[in-house]
């Protein structure tokens, strides 16, 4: 059974989050996915986790192919081309890697607050 992450852990970890842009053509069914994650994103917990969060989106009006891109606060980039991920893949892969970020900061001593 894969790893569940609640919403208290989710939204926690999006305080380790700079922006996250999602393109997509809303009317192109391989876009689903990215259409998900930008309705799931306008949820107030990520907001009230993170007041800085930026969440930039680009509605296409043409045939290219729908993009999610995470950028965290370390400057690493997270990209996804969304036709070949669920929501809840680019979810998990994404949580997967704050979670990690959270441990190093953990480890060493830091804090966001810093």
């Amino acid at each position: 059974m894969p790893i569940k992450f609640t919403k208290e852990t989710s939204s926690r970890l999006f305080k380790y989050v700079k922006t996250v842009d999602i393109r997509f053509n809303p009317f192109d069914n391989r876009t689903a996915s990215a259409r998900e994650i930008w309705r799931q994103m306008q949820s107030t917990r990520y907001y009230k986790a993170n007041p800085k969060l930026k969440i930039n989106t680009e509605v296409l009006g043409t045939a290219a192919a729908p993009e999610v891109v995470f950028k965290l606060i370390d400057d690493t980039v997270k990209r996804f081309d969304s036709r070949h991920y669920t929501a809840n893949e680019i979810f998990f892969d994404v949580h997967l890697s704050l979670e990690n970020l959270n441990n190093e900061f953990e480890m060493s001593g830091k804090s966001l607050d810093d």
